[in-house]
This record gives structure tokens, sequence and C-alpha cells, in this order.
């Protein structure tokens, strides 16, 4: 069976591109199913390495996947060198927001290169950009989904930790304060990305959560005591 890895690895050719562009929620699902339980802050940590890692995995294709774009659609053309056509695919993430401006940037370099038609040029570049741009979008949503899912599910055995009476106030605090991470993570599921665990967690206030109350002891269980 093929890892989530693997699938992104096999995307070296357009061919490939295309059979992912086809079914790109297969990358979260085979990722979802090679995740094993986390149920330790250990755990849990490793868990978000494996999933930070797979995040960094889709930029890592994408800009191979741009570098294979720019090399078919400029193919007959010499003003965008291949020095240039690194550069543009190194940093595609950076103009998700306004391939626009690639696009200005790009006709300006094929007019310095005498391109006979610059405008075209630009054109086939911001093309290949949104097409590699769309692919980034969905595998990323999906990995998104996937992370907001597993911290949404995690929260309520954080939270029953972080009020276990039998575990000592250090590591009760840590378990709240990885509780009040994983609520975050479940509405944002990007802000995984914005500093290690360890990090996130050193930010957050110190808190001792209140233990869940004691069950009272009723006539009978006395009797049974008895």
């Amino acid at each position: 069976m093929s890892t989530a890895r693997a699938l992104l690895d096999q995307a070296y050719s357009l061919a490939r591109v295309a059979t992912l562009e086809a079914d790109p929620a297969k990358y979260a699902a085979l990722l979802a199913s090679e995740l094993p339980a986390a149920t330790t802050l250990a755990e849990l940590e490793a868990r978000e390495r494996a999933l930070t890692a797979a995040l960094a995995d889709i930029e890592a294709m994408i800009i191979r996947i741009m570098r294979l774009r720019l090399d078919q659609a400029l193919a007959a053309d010499t003003s965008i060198g291949p020095p240039t056509r690194t550069v543009f695919a190194s940093t595609i993430a950076s103009y998700a927001r306004d391939v626009s401006l690639l696009e200005q940037r790009a006709r300006d370099i094929a007019l310095r290169g005498r391109a006979a038609n610059p405008d075209e040029v630009a054109g086939l570049i911001g093309a290949a950009a949104r097409s590699t741009l769309a692919l980034r979008d969905a595998l990323r949503q999906s990995t998104l989904a996937l992370i907001g899912d597993l911290a949404n599910r995690a929260i309520a055995a954080a939270d029953h930790s972080a009020r276990d009476r039998k575990l000592g106030d250090a590591e009760r605090r840590k378990w709240s304060a990885t509780r009040r991470d994983l609520e975050t993570i479940a509405g944002d599921p990007e802000s995984i990305l914005s500093a290690p665990l360890a990090s996130r967690l050193a930010a957050l206030p110190e808190q001792l959560d209140e233990p869940a109350p004691e069950a009272e002891v009723t006539f009978a269980d006395m009797i049974e005591l008895d």
C-alpha cells in the first residue's frame, strides 16, 4: 500500500500530477491511516511532528510541479532561462494570493529577454502557477481538516487528564496547556505551524484546572463498605 509521502514523491511527471489532481484528498486519507494513536503528551508531540512534516512535503512537491509545468509551458521560449524558472518555482507559494504579481514580473523579464510576445509568456507562467496553487490548496485543505479533526477529538482526553486528581500538579498543568492548544488548533488548524508545540505551550499562562467533583458517598455505598 502506498504511503502519503510516496504519493507525493510519485508526482514526478505531469501525467502523475494529473492523477493526484483527480483525487487530492487521498493524501490526507493515507496520512490518517499511518498515524498511530496519541494518548500521552509525548505521543501528541510526535504526531504533531508527523503532521507538520506532511504539510512541508506538500510545499516541496509543489515546487517540483511548478518547475515541471514551467518547462512544459516554456519549451519554445528562451527569454525565461532555467535560473529564473527555478526562482519562480521555489517561490510559488508566496504568490498564492497574487498570481498577477508573478505575471507582471515574468512579463518584465520576458521583455528584457527579447521574447516575441512577453504577454503570452507571462500568461503561460500565470496559468502554470494557478493550476499548481490550486493543487496545493486542495492538498492543504484536506490535510488541515485532518489536523483540526484530530485536535478536536483529543480535547476531551486532555481535559480529563488536566483535572485528574491522581496526577501531580505539574503534569496537570501541562495537560491544561495542551487542551487549550488543541482547542486553538481545532478552530484554526493552520496555527499548528505558528511555532513548535513546546514553544506554544510555554507561551500559555500556567493554569491548574479544577478537578472533577468526586462522587458523593451514598447510604448504599456505606452499606457495601461495611
